[in-house]
């Protein structure tokens, strides 16, 4: 280990031993794969705890860099995984601030490249400096980008509880310690879908295959749109179809002129967005679907972040957010002390934490402990060699 994985360590391990009640322990602990990740990047999963004592001793005698927990209930969870004995999984959805691709996390992320080592203020295809492509996105959210962030967990709340009824009583958001929000569902009704129906409606949420003929209507040979179903329409305008029409302002009435009022609406909104109608749908589409990871959610057997635990490429934790609109995470989930650590860093810098600002000039600085694990974790600093 270097010796900002030597101090680091022990910071962690500072903060299980004092802040251990903050570990959200899982129902039915003892059915849960476990998994660990160390500051020599190994990776070590298929562990199985009965008890939370037996948890909080591994967790201080081997101070991991991360500490992961099952979605799903197994009847062996330590064991191989053709031999677990799936007893089904929890829901979880994903949000991470990389596939929102907003234009700020252009210009306040870092790109650091792993054949020179230098740390580029912006996002590269290619390093600058020796033309290298094999690089490392740092993300820095800015406020803008957990905003972005929480508005993308609302729209995802909102479609899980008006399109599959799901209570919200149900729905437990987490701030994933990072740059990025994990959505967990508790209703029971979902704990035995296969990854092939988690998949289906991770592509609903995404709004994938969604068609002009989803609307209700479609276009004929002379490009006039014409409602399948004339008499219905307000019956079924639910879901996306409801979503879409309500956000495009259109509305379909019954009677003979339905089909003119229809045209001369989509008409209109061709012209002032100067754009075909299919091309109006595919953008709304788009910005109405939530930016979820599918991947995440079809994986019955992923080890998520256990809730309570420190996010080792940020220094944050992992915590439940009961009031997402308040939330701030380099104050809710930032939990170590203030005393000053002295770093070097790579970098000029600048970040609010625990409500105050701090500027960090490239080279020698005196900062709170906080900012340290923060600056070290992201690999914007190197600890000094005193502190060790």
């Amino acid at each position: 280990m270097n010796d900002n994985h030597i101090w680091l360590k022990k910071i962690f391990k500072k903060y299980y031993f004092k802040h251990f009640v903050n570990i959200s322990l899982p129902e039915k602990l003892d059915t849960r794969e476990f998994g660990f990740r160390y500051y020599d990047e190994k990776m070590v999963r298929h562990l199985a705890f009965d008890f939370p004592g037996e948890l909080y001793a591994y967790v201080l005698k081997f101070s991991p860099s991360d500490i992961y927990c099952s979605s799903s209930f197994y009847r062996n969870p330590d064991q191989p995984m053709d031999k677990k004995d799936w007893h089904g999984s929890e829901l979880i959805f994903d949000i991470d601030g990389k596939d929102l691709h907003l234009e700020c996390a252009l210009t306040h992320n870092y790109t650091e490249c792993f054949h020179c080592g230098i740390l580029q203020e912006k996002i590269l295809e290619k390093c600058e400096y020796c033309g290298g492509h094999k690089l490392n996105i740092i993300d820095i959210p800015c406020k803008n980008c957990i905003f972005a962030l929480k508005r993308e967990v609302k729209k995802l709340v909102n479609l899980l509880v008006d399109d599959f009824g799901i209570d919200s009583k149900h729905i437990l958001i987490y701030f994933s310690g990072n740059n990025g929000f994990h959505l967990h569902i508790t209703d029971s009704n979902y704990f035995f879908l296969l990854s092939n129906e988690r998949a289906e409606l991770s592509n609903y949420i995404l709004g994938k295959g969604f068609k002009i003929e989803s609307l209700g209507f479609k276009m004929d040979s002379e490009k006039n749109f014409n409602p399948i179903l004339k008499y219905k329409q307000q019956q079924l305008n639910a879901g996306w179809k409801g979503r879409v029409l309500k956000n495009l302002k259109i509305t379909i009435s019954n009677g003979k002129n339905n089909e003119d009022n229809l045209n001369k609406q989509i008409s209109k909104l061709e012209s002032s967005r100067n754009s075909s109608f299919q091309q109006i749908i595919s953008d709304t589409v788009n910005d109405l679907s939530i930016k979820i990871d599918p991947m995440v959610t079809m994986d019955i057997h992923r080890i998520f972040r256990l809730a309570g635990s420190i996010n080792s490429k940020s220094g944050l934790v992992k915590v439940l957010c009961t009031d997402l609109d308040m939330f701030d995470p380099f104050k809710d989930a930032c939990f170590f002390g203030n005393s000053k650590v002295k770093v070097n860093s790579k970098v000029e810098f600048s970040i609010s934490m625990k409500g105050r600002k701090y500027h960090v000039n490239k080279g020698s600085n005196s900062v709170p402990e906080y900012v340290s694990v923060y600056l070290l974790s992201k690999g914007l600093a190197d600890i000094d060699a005193k502190e060790v």
